[in-house]
């Protein structure tokens, strides 16, 4: 626990929380949270709400005088040795099943222990509180970007093809990644392009990979992948790229970082020429080519950098492909822990 009474892990959600807000206000989409919150309770409906406390239906039978029906003689029949075995059985059985829990490579709800016994109780409970808290807003913060999206698209659906609707979807798109977006004549499908570009995430898991606040946007997701491989500390990859989208939002202002700049930001991470050539390559696939976007390891949908826990994780978090089985780690046990609970959607 640090000095403000807060965990590390806390203080680190809420850097992200922040940070995407931030992100979420640069793009206006904030301003469509009024529009689709549900309408706050009526006076009438808080009151009907509230129901006076009830007595307890049942109650001991020492509280009512009652006689207990045995007197004890019948466990005082049970021979100590059978007593001693018995709980001898259930420690082994015990035993029995904390082995196989160590022996389980999957992340699953019950194999992550923060701290067991009353010292460790209070630490469980504030570790589960802001993973309940992390996992709503990031549910929130998605349902924004995606209805931002919609809002640009007609009611009842169908295309957009005239000129207006052609300026909103680029518009949309110089919200997100700046001004070096093509020119409006030079995509011909605008609504597409956008749409490629953002993430259609399966939901947020007990796990919070970094990668998960990443998923709205492909070139974050691209880029905090290349940053954060080969580094195993999570606190460097956290604060570390953090930092960097905090000073570079977009692919343009990437694009027009100078070199030293970017140096100072991610040097914690090492591999400083691969990395940075990367995020250019990244930003430049973002914002150059003209058609949707994907990633893959053939030719033309390669991009220098984004290897095949980047490619996975793409598939994983922007396309919400949870087919693949990646040969990363934690990324196939994100892909396992949704599968168990049947959010699995094959890529189309």
């Amino acid at each position: 626990m640090t000095d403000d009474g807060l965990t590390e892990y806390e203080r680190q959600r809420l850097a992200h929380v922040a940070r995407n807000r931030e992100y979420m206000a640069r793009l206006g989409v904030l301003d469509l949270a009024a529009t689709i919150a549900p309408p706050e309770p009526t006076n009438r409906a808080k009151r009907k709400a509230k129901r006076p406390p009830t007595e307890p239906t049942r109650r001991s039978g020492r509280v009512r005088n009652v006689k207990p029906e045995h007197d004890g003689s019948a466990v005082d029949a049970l021979m100590d040795d059978e007593d001693v075995g018995g709980r001898r059985a259930k420690a082994r059985r015990r035993a029995r099943r904390d082995d196989d829990d160590d022996d389980d490579d999957d992340v699953d709800d019950d194999d992550v222990r923060i701290a067991t016994g009353p010292a460790g109780a209070g630490v469980w409970s504030s570790e589960q509180a802001a993973l309940e808290a992390s996992t709503r807003w990031l549910e929130d913060a998605r349902a924004l970007m995606l209805a931002r999206t919609a809002s640009i698209a007609p009611k009842g659906g169908g295309k957009l093809t005239n000129v207006g609707a052609r300026d909103a979807w680029r518009s949309e798109a110089v919200r997100r990644w700046g001004k070096g977006v093509p020119a409006a004549d030079a995509v011909s499908d605008w609504e597409k392009w956008v749409t490629s570009r953002i993430g259609t995430p399966p939901p947020p898991s007990d796990l919070q990979l970094l990668q998960e606040y990443y998923a709205h946007d492909a070139w974050q997701l691209l880029v905090a992948c290349v940053l954060m491989s080969r580094v195993s500390s999570w606190e460097c990859k956290h604060n570390t790229i953090s930092a960097f989208f905090a000073k570079y939002p977009t692919p343009t202002a990437a694009l027009a970082a100078k070199p030293n700049d970017v140096l100072e930001v991610i040097r914690p991470l090492g591999l400083f020429p691969n990395r940075f050539r990367s995020v250019v390559e990244i930003s430049a696939k973002i914002l150059t080519e003209a058609g949707p976007l994907d990633v893959g390891p053939d030719q033309e949908r390669k991009i220098y950098g984004v290897g095949e826990f980047g490619i996975d994780s793409f598939n994983v978090f922007c396309r919400g492909d949870l087919s693949v089985n990646p040969g990363d780690k934690t990324l196939q046990s994100f892909v396992n822990w949704q599968r168990r609970r049947g959010h699995e959607k094959k890529k189309k």
